[in-house]
């Protein structure tokens, strides 16, 4: 349980600054950490959600890679913040870690949101709801393991509408940011 739960807070670290094809794989050790952690209906319901939504999040976002866009000076910057939002995400979970003990599951569920707030403050649009997803991700682990069914729901409603808006706003954005390099 200690080694799976942390290879996800690993990959919930090392989703910040990626682009949606991390998501596929972040849902499928989220699931499995929910399925040694979690018991009960809420862990079921949370062990199905997580590779579900974040398979349809690779599925909608797949065709917007970040690190394409711009140039090289443009993604040098985002490298760097991406490295920065991680050493922000490490000093939370252990200044977390110092001020509460929770439990070990806990702690990883809270790493996992920590990590996809800190990447949410990333410059790019893409990766700020890749991030945000991540971290959507540590809530359904909480609620499952918590057994809590609304934070279950809301947590899976706020996914499926951040996912919704992502696919209709990530075009547009990606256009607006052609057009003003033309113009601009």
């Amino acid at each position: 349980m200690t080694v799976l739960l942390g290879l996800a807070l690993l990959i919930a670290l090392g989703a910040i600054g990626r682009d949606a094809r991390i998501l596929p794989f972040h849902g499928t050790c989220a699931a499995a950490c929910m399925s040694v952690i979690g018991h009960g209906a809420p862990a079921m319901a949370a062990l199905i959600l997580l590779p579900v939504l974040n398979g349809a999040g690779w599925i909608v976002l797949r065709t917007h890679i970040a690190w394409r866009s711009g140039d090289l000076r443009e993604r040098r910057a985002t490298q760097q913040a991406a490295g920065i939002a991680l050493c922000a995400a490490i000093g939370l979970v252990l200044l977390t870690a110092l001020a509460a003990t929770p439990g070990l599951p806990v702690l990883i569920c809270i790493g996992i949101v920590l990590s996809g707030l800190c990447a949410a403050a990333l410059p790019v649009p893409l990766l700020q709801l890749i991030g945000l997803l991540c971290g959507l991700n540590g809530l359904l682990l909480l609620g499952g393991h918590t057994e809590s069914w609304p934070l279950i729901l809301g947590t899976a409603l706020v996914w499926v509408g951040l996912l919704a808006l992502g696919g209709w706003l990530m075009p547009k954005l990606a256009w607006l940011r052609l057009e003003g390099r033309h113009h601009g």
